[in-house]
């Protein structure tokens, strides 16, 4: 009897293991998502968590400063956590995964994929009774700083709006900044004028709207046009042309055979302090024709080529593609215009030897210029070379230790010309400085980057319009500028 007993306790023991084995675990309660709102952590990195409802960008919406960046994005719930790539914005940018998960009473914990773990918890942020919004009319940017100190705008992604909740009056300052071929205005409050003053410092204390008003500006021209042209190297030609504001549009086509050629496309933006063009979203194809010479076929290599185009004051330019296959710059020469409808540049430039020399070849009558060794505040001039196009001439020399540069060209010509004929210097410096001083019976528009310290002087006559442009050396070179008086002197001894 005993030895049933114990068989009978042993079988059960077995069909209750069995069933155990067979027993499905329970599935994890999924829960609402409820912890948003600001949170920190004991290093002081911030974390942000709130419910995007906006068509097209449902989700979690997760911000997060570690270390003094900033990445964020839409994230989904996925379980009892929140996860996706703060990153997921740009696609060309590495992803940045992230795992959030509730943590004790009211916390948060964010795991990053292939990194650290953070632990957070609520932070008390003021509710906000003062609400300042920064906005632009026109074409330019804005940047906002807590204090007196000058915000920088991001070159990457300026910004045009601004939101700022304030708890108590604070201390700002704002600056706005045009886009090339634009002005800044003004700004204005609540619709008002307000300052013309690029950068403002104010007190914050009441609810307001800023607006920085900006517009085209008549004189600008752009930077592109010394250079727009075609141009050849063997049997690759290039045609450069403008583009918007600032940019250049440059074809250049590679002809392996009279039936196939290859072609890049090329758009960029023009350095005018180096001349140089870094482009990045170049395109190659390679073409083939047919008798009748229209394109029988195109095939795509790439459409992200990258590389950097760098003009030459002798009327070439040098192409450094980073996708060549051998490795070779090319430098292409300008071709001079050879039909109807074409395009000139205003390069390359004739050597003279004299100024009067450069006048004649420009046909501007005569080119005046002050005598060498001649004394101003910043040292004796001399003069070292002279050149002239099409009714524009040109002197080069040096003030002191400084680079010195003339200009003089027909104010109104009876046809088209290649420069800017209100102001032929061709210097596209947004300088932060702009004033007027009177010199000889002329008003002259000086600029520069520290005020009453000339880097540009532009006057215009009846007939001519004038300039100069001074440049220091080294270190000092963005910034070195000659006095009102020095300017009055040379302005003066200039015909």
């Amino acid at each position: 009897m005993k030895k049933l007993i114990c068989m009978i306790l042993a079988a059960c023991m077995l069909f209750a293991l069995a069933a155990c084995g067979e027993t499905k675990p329970a599935e994890q309660e999924i829960k609402e998502w409820t912890r948003q709102g600001t949170f920190e952590d004991e290093n002081g990195n911030h974390l942000l968590v709130n419910l995007s409802d906006t068509e097209g960008y449902e989700g979690w919406g997760v911000s997060l400063m570690l270390d003094g960046e900033a990445v964020g994005w839409i994230i989904q719930q996925e379980g009892n956590a929140l996860h996706g790539n703060l990153n997921g914005w740009d696609e060309n940018i590495d992803p940045f995964n992230v795992t959030v998960t509730e943590e004790g009473e009211d916390g948060l914990k964010l795991e990053v994929e292939g990194g650290e773990t953070y632990h957070f918890t609520p932070m008390d942020v003021p509710e906000a009774t003062i609400t300042v919004t920064v906005n632009i009319e026109g074409r330019g940017h804005i940047a906002y700083a807590e204090g007196e100190e000058a915000p920088e705008i991001d070159p990457e992604f300026p910004a045009q709006s601004a939101y700022i909740g304030l708890a108590e009056p604070a201390v700002h300052t704002f600056v706005a900044e045009p886009e090339a071929g634009n002005l800044f205005v003004k700004w204005t409050k609540n619709g008002e004028d307000f300052s013309t003053e690029r950068q403002i410092t104010l007190l914050l204390d009441e609810s307001a709207e800023y607006i920085a008003v900006f517009e085209e500006d008549p004189n600008w021209q752009n930077p592109v046009m010394n250079f727009v042209g075609e141009y050849q190297c063997d049997r690759a030609h290039a045609k450069v042309e403008c583009f918007g504001y600032d940019e250049a549009f440059i074809t250049i086509e590679w002809g392996s055979s009279a039936w196939e050629l290859t072609r890049w496309i090329i758009v960029g933006k023009l350095d005018t302090d180096t001349l140089t063009i870094n482009y990045s979203g170049a395109s190659k194809a390679n073409l083939v024709y047919d008798e009748e010479g229209e394109v029988k076929s195109e095939e795509s290599i790439y459409d992200d080529g990258t590389g950097i185009i760098a003009f030459h004051n002798d009327g070439t330019f040098t192409w450094h593609e980073d996708q060549s296959e051998t490795g070779t710059d090319l430098e292409f020469t300008w071709l001079p215009a050879t039909g109807d409808g074409f395009i000139s540049m205003a390069n390359p430039w004739t050597e003279a030897d004299s100024a009067e020399g450069a006048a004649n070849g420009a046909g501007v009558g005569y080119f005046k210029l002050p005598e060498a060794g001649m004394e101003v505040g910043g040292g004796p001039i001399g003069w070292d070379s002279y050149r002239y196009m099409d009714l524009l001439a040109e002197a080069n020399g040096y003030v002191g230790a400084a680079e010195l540069t003339v200009r003089k060209g027909v104010n109104r010509p009876d046809r088209d010309v290649g420069y800017d004929t209100a102001d032929v210097s061709g210097d596209y410096t947004a300088y932060a400085h702009e004033w007027m001083i009177e010199a000889k019976e002329w008003q002259v528009r000086c600029f520069g980057n520290e005020n009453g310290r000339t880097m540009k002087a532009i006057w215009s006559s009846d007939n001519f319009s004038y300039c100069i442009l001074v440049r220091g050396q080294g270190d000092i070179r963005d910034v070195y500028g000659l006095g009102s008086d020095d300017i009055a002197a040379l302005v003066g001894a200039i015909e």
